[in-house]
């Protein structure tokens, strides 16, 4: 038998052997294909040389995902993380199992964070919450050195003020019953290649209620897309020209 063949007994053919060349071009190609399919596919832009904002070692990123299904809790992880990893010094992601789960890890992590670094950024990946109790107790001083804080949760909008009143920055949230993962998306995508949050913040309700059209039409109109607009749409308290360098 030579070596381009791989001999299986039990059912009594030979299977050919991939070459390793073509097994490794596979096993990069495919990945990099799809990512190009979910990006293009959702209406963004392709960020193939962008450099990281300067100021890097000067911040840090906390993120918490609430109980949901396993592949909500994948996916949210395998979209997100990469981000972190790249653009910040150092960062912390926290996936609960239970309501309440990783509150003591969290707020040591966050702790931790503020002590240690000039800017902390907050991505809250969850239903509606109320992680802003989790942040209450800690000193002011070190409250003053959360920067961004973005909220997925449902109707909370309104806390925007209160994380203000704690020491952050900027805020941004949805108002209802929201699809705000869509809009997640094109927000850490364009925050973290640079852009201001005011630039994140409309260019990712644009694109986001673009996506709503979308399933308006494949659905027949079942779907209403100036509905869960309004309930989906993304509002920022704060500093909206805020960007992933400022502060750092």
């Amino acid at each position: 038998m030579d070596d381009e063949t791989l001999s299986d007994s039990s059912a009594g053919y030979i299977l050919p052997r991939m070459r390793p060349c073509w097994a490794l071009i596979l096993s990069l190609g495919v990945p990099i294909l799809l990512y190009l399919l979910v990006v293009l596919g959702l209406g963004d832009t392709l960020f193939p040389f962008a450099p990281i904002p300067q100021g890097r070692e000067n911040r840090a990123v906390l993120a918490i995902r609430d109980n949901e299904s396993a592949v909500f809790k994948w996916w949210t992880r395998l979209f997100t993380e990469p981000h972190l990893h790249k653009y910040y010094a150092e960062y912390w992601y926290f996936t609960q199992m239970y309501k309440g789960d990783c509150q003591d890890e969290f707020t040591a992590a966050l702790k931790q964070a503020l002590n240690k670094y000039q800017t902390v950024d907050l991505f809250l990946l969850a239903h509606t919450n109320k992680y802003i109790e989790w942040v209450e107790p800690l000193p002011e001083s070190l409250r003053q050195r959360i920067r961004f804080v973005y909220n997925t949760g449902c109707h909370n909008e309104k806390q925007g003020p209160d994380w203000l009143a704690l020491g952050a920055d900027s805020y941004i949230g949805h108002p209802g019953k929201s699809q705000s993962p869509y809009f997640y998306f094109f927000l850490m995508r364009h925050w973290t290649r640079g852009d201001s949050l005011a630039e994140a913040l409309e260019l990712g309700n644009r694109r986001m209620f673009l996506k709503f059209r979308q399933l308006e039409w494949v659905t027949f109109g079942r779907f209403h897309a100036n509905e869960v607009m309004e309930e989906s749409i993304a509002s920022c308290v704060g500093n909206e020209g805020l960007c992933l360098e400022n502060g750092s």
